[in-house]
């Protein structure tokens, strides 16, 4: 298969809204809350960070958007949606 130039030329610029590139979302509801947050050192950016027990908050000019964090939270309170 061949490398689509068109297509990669055609991104170059675009924000990731209009490219639907995926976005980490820390949903509260769902956290509880009650202990450290595993994902945040399993960030590889250092996006995460945490206040106490509370749910974790996003530096989103540190996240690349890779979803690692989102393997390591068990109740799946991080989710990687379209923008």
């Amino acid at each position: 298969m061949a490398f689509d130039f068109k297509q990669f030329f055609s991104s170059l610029g675009k924000t990731s809204e209009e490219l639907g590139e995926k976005t980490l979302v820390v949903k509260k509801n769902r956290c509880p809350q009650n202990h450290r947050c595993p994902a945040i050192s399993a960030c590889p950016s250092g996006a995460l960070s945490q206040r106490g027990n509370a749910a974790p908050v996003v530096n989103y000019k540190k996240c690349t958007s890779c979803g690692k964090c989102t393997r390591y939270c068990i109740t799946r309170a991080l989710k990687m949606e379209r923008a």
